[in-house]
């Protein structure tokens, strides 16, 4: 993951998700390149986030106008920003009970 460009950061991800899972949900956008869930380095349980990056950046935009749900948590847009000339978006997630 050293390329920012075609990485969406994915929040509020189910603990029992896996990077298979958030591939196969997400390749249906187009090419995913890696998938990383973040885990604790003490115990190796996930920590609700993690990260997608797509080999072609310009789906990012499809992804972020677009509701999301995996293994029952919804995970909704939340935060869309341009750094560094690459394109950053933020999916942050919620279960149904909130929307």
């Amino acid at each position: 993951m050293d390329s920012d460009e075609g990485k969406l950061f994915i929040g509020g991800i189910a603990w029992d998700t896996s990077e298979e899972t958030l591939t196969e949900y997400f390749t249906q956008y187009g090419q995913v390149t890696q998938a990383v869930i973040m885990r604790e380095k003490p115990t190796g349980r996930p920590r609700g986030f993690g990260f997608v990056v797509f080999s072609e950046p310009s789906v990012l935009d499809r992804v972020l106008q677009d509701r999301h749900t995996i293994d029952g948590r919804t995970l909704l847009k939340f935060h869309f920003n341009y750094m560094g000339g690459g394109k950053k978006g933020f999916i942050k997630g919620r279960t149904a009970n909130f929307l």
